[in-house]
């Protein structure tokens, strides 16, 4: 099969709420590596399947950096890529960007963070509890958390927190912003990282930044625009994409009451019930575009040198061939490989930190709220649209 396969039409715009597209089974069962025309204009093929989303994400001749390039593939047209960000690299500078910050995410590291990590969840919820139901648990825990978290590891101040929320959201528009939004956040951004690491530079702790400005400054392991594309990477990737799964992994729970009955009879199981509520939501129909760097097949389908690909972790996390009854959410599920967080050389460097968090914020909101539930259709959630993610924008809850 060549490159001149016809065009799928798919569709990028998600509906509110966190249910698979069906399209998405259709492609696994009919057409697992499909031909798609993405909302830039540009065409990819759309990886769907479990196995051939793994060797996507594994396989080296799927290069990150040459999609990232500025001539590359482009999800939504006009928009700006960081060409310099560890999400960009390919080995050996993936290797060398990585190994500056893997001893910030180790297991190890991660686990003696829990205990702050433990603390904060108290207050949160204290909080939340003292100004009654309904509440939105978006403010009052699934943003705060993690931007605290990933704040605190980096250096960040108290003061420089706020506009995270709207440079988040920008960076990840399709529809929601025009491009110049995008654009405009992206030098927001950089700005204040720049002014960020200026001030790291003129009086350095033991936190994360400090240790990347070291490591620019007296190695030369890094350049400027490396270390500034890194903490947009760190810091955005590490608050906002935990935030948004903690929220939708939270409704989603309260979707399926005879599951989370389950869970509230069993609460040793919760970080069981995570890795499941990691896999069974759709939060994206997108992926990280890869451009393979010679001829090859895959899944039947032989793809050319030049040509842009898309695997799909979502679809490949609902693969019937892979996961027993994968359309049914079971949160003491034994056997649960999923691709959430990646797989390969880019797997994510803050896996554990995030498990730590997800597990630590759900057990607790848990025991702390047993009645906890939706507010109810007079209280609905809100929904992020237009983005290459889904979440819950707000989400009232009664306890």
């Amino acid at each position: 099969m060549a490159a001149t396969t016809p065009l799928r039409h798919f569709s990028f715009s998600l509906p509110e709420g966190l249910d698979p597209q069906p399209e998405l089974a259709e492609l696994r069962r009919d057409e697992p590596v499909a031909r798609v025309r993405l909302p830039s204009g540009d065409t990819a093929w759309m990886i769907t399947r479990y196995d051939d989303v793994r060797t996507v994400l594994a396989d080296p001749r799927f290069s990150r950096a040459a999609a990232a390039a500025p001539s590359g593939p482009r999800i939504t047209a006009g928009r700006p890529s960081l060409p310099s960000s560890i999400l960009a690299a390919d080995p050996p500078a993936h290797t060398r960007l990585r190994k500056l910050v893997a001893s910030a995410f180790t297991t190890r590291r991660s686990k003696q963070l829990r205990s702050s990590i433990e603390g904060l969840v108290v207050e949160l919820l204290d909080t939340m509890e003292n100004g009654g139901a309904p509440a939105d648990l978006v403010t009052h825990l699934t943003q705060p958390l993690p931007l605290a978290v990933i704040c605190e590891l980096m250096g960040v101040p108290d003061t420089g927190r706020e506009p995270f929320h709207a440079w988040a959201d920008a960076l990840k528009s399709v529809t929601a912003q025009p491009a110049e939004a995008t654009t405009a956040a992206l030098a927001d951004v950089t700005a204040y990282l720049g002014e960020l690491v200026a001030a790291t530079r003129a009086d350095p702790t033991d936190d994360l930044l400090s240790t990347l400005v070291v490591a620019r400054d007296q190695h030369e392991r890094l350049s400027e625009e490396e270390l500034v594309s890194f903490c947009l990477v760190l810091l955005l990737g590490g608050y906002q994409t935990t935030a948004e799964r903690l929220a939708g992994m939270i409704y989603t729970l309260l979707c399926h009451p005879d599951q989370l009955d389950l869970l509230r009879a069993y609460p040793d199981r919760v970080a069981t019930a995570v890795e499941e509520l990691l896999r069974y939501p759709q939060f994206t129909a997108t992926g990280l575009l890869r451009v393979v760097t010679e001829d090859l097949e895959l899944g039947g389908v032989m793809l050319r040198a030049g040509d842009a690909v898309m695997p799909i972790m979502s679809s490949a996390n609902r693969d019937e061939s892979v996961f027993t009854h994968a359309d049914q959410l079971d949160l003491f599920r034994a056997d649960n490989p999923h691709l959430t967080f990646g797989h390969g050389v880019h797997h994510c460097l803050g896996a554990q930190l995030a498990r730590i968090e997800l597990t630590e914020a759900l057990g607790a909101l848990l025991r702390r709220f047993p009645g906890l539930r939706l507010a109810g259709p007079e209280h609905p959630p809100l929904w992020k649209t237009g983005l290459t993610i889904r979440a819950p924008r707000s989400l009232p809850v009664c306890w």
